[in-house]
Parts: C-alpha cells; sequence; structure tokens
C-alpha cells in the first residue's frame, strides 16, 4: 500500500519506480491519497508505503535540517520520524549525524536522487494534498509539447552509453543562490552563509575553468534575477542551453562533467543525471554517501577548490581513465539507480 500525500519532484523517482514494478507484475500497487493533516501525512519530501506489514519511509530531502526552523533540531525531528515507521530509506545519509538518533538502525540508503519519471507514474494525478500552485503545475506538465512536459523526463531520456573522444569535452552549468534567500525570514545565517559559499565555489570553478579549457569548457550560469544582476558576465552565452531538454542533450555529447555540494550539503540531482548519461565525474566532497559501491576515484573525482578542479579535470584527459570511469557509471545505474532497482534493492535489504 502506497500512502500519498503531497509528492514533489524529488519523490517521482520513487513513485515512478513502484510503477515499473507494478507494470511487471512484481508489485500489487493499491494507492491511498491522504488528506493534509491526517495520522500517516509526512513532512516534505517524505512518503510511507506498507509492503508485508513493514512500514517504509522514503526521504528525499537535502539533508537533514532543511525542513527545520532556527533553533529546531534535527535529532527531534528525524526522531519522531522513526518512532513511526519500520525502515527509513533516505537520499541524504550520513552515519555521523545518524548517531544522535534514537533508532539509527532504521536508516537505510538508497542511490543518488534526481527528477526522473516514466508513463503513468502515479504523481502525475491531482492528489488530495496537492497545493493549488501544484495542481497547475502538474497540469502544465501532462502536456506533451512544453519545456516543462512530463515526457521530457522519463528515464530513457537521461541514459546514454559509454563513449571515446579524441577532444573530451566538459560541461558544467550551473545557478547561483541569492544568499538573501526569497522572502524574509526565509534563511537563518548559517544558511544565508552556505549560499554565499555555493555561489563563490561555483563562480571560481567557471572563472579559472574558462580560463585552461577555453571552448572545450561548456559552461555558464542558468539566468535568473540574483546572477544577471551580479555576475552578468558568467551567464551562459546561449541561454537555451540552459533548458532542461537542451540541456540534457548537451550532458549526452560531453565526456566529462562537473558537480558541485548543492544546499544543505546535499549530492545533487546534477550528479545522478551525469551517472544516468555515464559520463566521467569531477566533484566536490560528497557529504553524504549512497547505496552500492559508489566511491571516490572509481566513479568520480573529487575537489577541494578551483585549482584541483582543474587538476582533475586535466586528469580525466587520459582516454583510458576516462573511459572506465564511464563504464563504471553506466554499470552503477544499471544495478542501482533505475527506477525500480532502487526499489528492488529496498526491499531486498528489509526482506520484503
Amino acid at each position: 500500500m502506497l500512502k500519498l500525500g503531497e509528492v514533489p519532484l524529488h519523490l517521482y523517482q520513487i513513485t515512478a519506480g513502484l510503477k515499473v514494478l507494478s507494470d511487471k507484475g512484481l508489485l500489487d500497487l493499491e494507492i491511498v491519497k491522504l488528506k493534509r493533516g491526517e495520522d500517516d501525512f509526512l513532512p516534505y519530501n517524505m512518503l510511507k508505503m506498507v509492503l508485508n506489514n513493514k512500514s517504509i519511509v522514503f526521504d528525499m530531502n537535502d539533508g537533514y535540517d532543511n525542513l527545520l526552523n532556527e533553533g529546531e533540531s534535527y535529532v527531534d525531528f528525524y526522531n519522531g520520524i522513526l518512532k513511526d515507521c519500520d525502515f527509513l530509506f533516505k537520499r541524504s545519509f550520513n552515519e555521523q549525524l545518524n548517531k544522535a538518533l534514537d533508532r539509527a538502525e532504521k536508516i537505510r540508503k538508497t542511490a543518488p536522487n534526481f527528477f526522473v519519471t516514466v508513463p503513468g507514474n502515479p504523481a502525475h494525478c491531482l492528489l488530495l494534498a496537492d497545493p493549488a500552485k501544484e495542481k497547475f503545475k502538474k497540469a502544465v506538465r501532462a502536456l506533451p509539447n512544453n519545456k516543462y512536459s512530463n515526457k521530457l523526463f522519463y528515464e530513457e531520456k537521461f541514459v546514454a552509453g559509454e563513449k571515446i573522444s579524441d577532444k573530451p569535452n566538459i560541461v558544467f552549468f550551473t545557478r547561483l543562490w541569492d544568499p538573501k534567500g526569497d522572502y524574509k525570514g526565509q534563511l537563518t545565517q548559517e544558511k544565508k552563509e552556505e549560499r554565499h559559499r555555493i555561489n563563490e565555489r561555483r563562480i571560481k570553478c567557471i572563472r579559472l575553468g574558462k580560463k585552461e579549457f577555453g571552448k572545450s569548457f561548456l559552461t555558464g550560469l542558468v539566468a535568473n534575477p540574483y546572477a544577471t544582476k551580479n555576475y552578468p558576465d558568467l551567464l551562459a552565452e546561449d541561454g537555451k542551453l540552459t533548458i532542461k531538454s537542451n540541456y540534457m542533450k548537451t550532458v549526452k555529447k560531453a565526456d566529462i562533467a562537473v558537480a558541485t555540494a548543492g544546499l544543505h550539503r546535499s549530492t545533487g540531482w546534477k550528479f545522478a543525471e551525469y551517472l544516468a548519461a555515464s559520463k566521467a565525474i569531477v566533484t566536490e566532497p560528497l557529504f553524504y554517501s549512497s547505496h552500492g559501491d559508489l566511491r571516490e576515484g572509481k566513479n568520480y573525482l573529487e575537489f577541494e577548490n578551483e585549482y584541483e578542479f582543474c587538476e582533475r579535470i586535466s586528469s580525466l584527459f587520459e582516454p583510458e581513465k576516462r573511459y572506465r570511469m564511464m563504464q563504471a557509471n553506466k554499470e552503477y545505474y544499471d544495478e542501482y539507480m533505475r527506477c525500480e532497482k532502487i526499489l528492488l534493492h529496498a526491499f531486498k535489504e528489509i526482506g520484503a
């Protein structure tokens, strides 16, 4: 039994996997649509299902504290969630943070998360708990011919095989966050400082990368009010390349792809998209760990600053090294990250 309250885009990967398993006859999918305020209604980016009398929560949040107000404790928050379930599968899994929790043994890892879907995903349907704004967005995404259409995010749109290029190119399109937030009181001082650090790292990497790699470095900032006002020189030269459908085509053609830490130290959707597309990956250190044998040196190279960023990219100009990483990432995606595989591994792990 799948209990659906509000289903943000972070959760589409999970509901897509359940749909695939149901279509293959491996799961009898019964859906209960929850109203806000019901007992099983969970916080944002979480959903619950019951399988063989086991209560399972999937938590696709960016971190441990992104739903908290200033002064609130992630320990109290997650202890409350863990008390009412048998297992919690967490996209952002950190063993050290888990040690402070009362029932940490219930928490398990998932593979990296991104917005991906399949035809007939139950998340596409209007749900009782959907806010009015989300109902409108779902109606738009149901249309076939616009840049937000669900069909542009079908799983196979992201998937590509490994390849060899004589002249490798690098892709890194990214966005900046307004350190003041979108409205007064949205962010704590700590979160404002985090946004400033994220912006600084991304800006430095773009500036130095353009100097070092020239036209082989496909880069630029996504245009938004903050970036346009403060860094107009770093905006993507062709804004159309940042539209999702065009962006994914660019990623598929690229050889080396760059990721930086997301909000709340999250492993962003970009990283997962690169795995799906079998890219060689250069990334800031991953604060959270994922299910399966995903590790530094095999699936990605880490950098701490813009100089290491350029060094790691340069090291992947060696064709055999780059190709091995591409192969490793294709294998990881096929085994752990396909929508149904995330669910199959989770069910196997808990004996459900």
